[in-house]
């Protein structure tokens, strides 16, 4: 496992980014999202190392407290200008960028802020955000069941209600959302993320991602998505609807690829991580190059 002397800071206009950093070649940016820490990609990066690339895990901002800044907000605009103030931070002039969960929003809305800073991007679990309206009561019905955490953050106990029991709610939404996915992994996993959220300032930043919901969204990170993507959802992910992640493919400008994994729910990469890494691998020799 990563352990912690793996991971060095850089500070770049006053927000500090916790990462590992390996590999020589092309830079990719793997980026988690909730409730994970960037543990999680260690496999992934070690194949992608292999293959001729340069990884970079970073810590979501707030899910380290280095990276903690006081009053900066998690609107969508913030979040896409995190994802290439890192680039910035790290002297890099362009890179591809893997996300999960929140992290897909972070690629997302950086490919769409500064187009020219981004190779290629790789969203997992979360389609476009602009394909996220139900055009039918079964369709919301369905994601409001999935993802009706987004309500529970909302309510002001919303932190003391996480931390009770041992972070028992984290641990139900792992099996709520990826129900199949069992053995050391996960549980190495959930582990950590534990112990991350264990932290109050940590936990309380995790929510606000969903606390600032309700932000009104700057047109800037919905703009057309100029690079090729390689879109990645669980068959059984938010009831199977594959909807928004069609839908999507229309809003790549260079063209995009839907991969599904039949049997994982929300972590499809960490799921089935081999063949997630064989086609996130192709991809990259494909479409961006080692």
């Amino acid at each position: 496992m990563l352990a912690d002397s793996s991971f060095e800071n850089v500070t770049h206009g006053g927000q500090t980014w916790r990462y590992s950093d390996s590999g020589r070649g092309r830079p990719v940016v793997l980026i988690h999202g909730f409730p994970d820490t960037p543990h999680s990609y260690e496999g992934i990066a070690r194949a992608l190392n292999a293959a001729g690339y340069r990884t970079i895990l970073p810590y979501l901002r707030g899910y380290h407290p280095d990276t903690i800044v006081p009053g900066r907000p998690y609107d969508a605009l913030h979040l896409a200008e995190d994802a290439i103030g890192l680039l910035d931070a790290l002297d890099l002039k362009s890179a591809v960028l893997v996300g999960h969960d929140w992290g897909a929003t972070l690629v997302y809305g950086g490919a769409a802020l500064a187009p020219e800073r981004v190779d290629a991007i790789v969203p997992i679990a979360i389609p476009h955000p602009l394909t996220l309206k139900p055009k039918s009561a079964l369709q919301a019905m369905g994601l409001l069941v999935m993802a009706r955490h987004f309500l529970y953050f909302q309510l002001p106990w919303a932190e003391a209600g996480t931390r009770r029991g041992d972070l028992a709610y984290i641990e139900a939404l792992y099996q709520r959302w990826a129900p199949d996915w069992a053995g050391p992994e996960r549980d190495a996993a959930l582990a950590r993320v534990k112990e991350a959220f264990a932290n109050p300032k940590v936990l309380s930043a995790a929510i606000d991602y969903y606390r600032a919901i309700g932000t009104k969204v700057d047109r800037r990170v919905l703009a057309p998505i100029a690079c090729r993507g390689l879109m990645v959802a669980g068959g059984k992910d938010f009831g199977g609807h594959l909807g928004p992640y069609k839908k999507s493919l229309a809003l790549f400008g260079g063209g995009a690829e839907l991969m599904v994994i039949p049997e994982a729910g929300h972590w499809p990469h960490r799921e089935n991580e081999p063949l997630f890494t064989s086609n996130l691998v192709n991809f990259l020799r494909r479409e961006a190059g080692p």
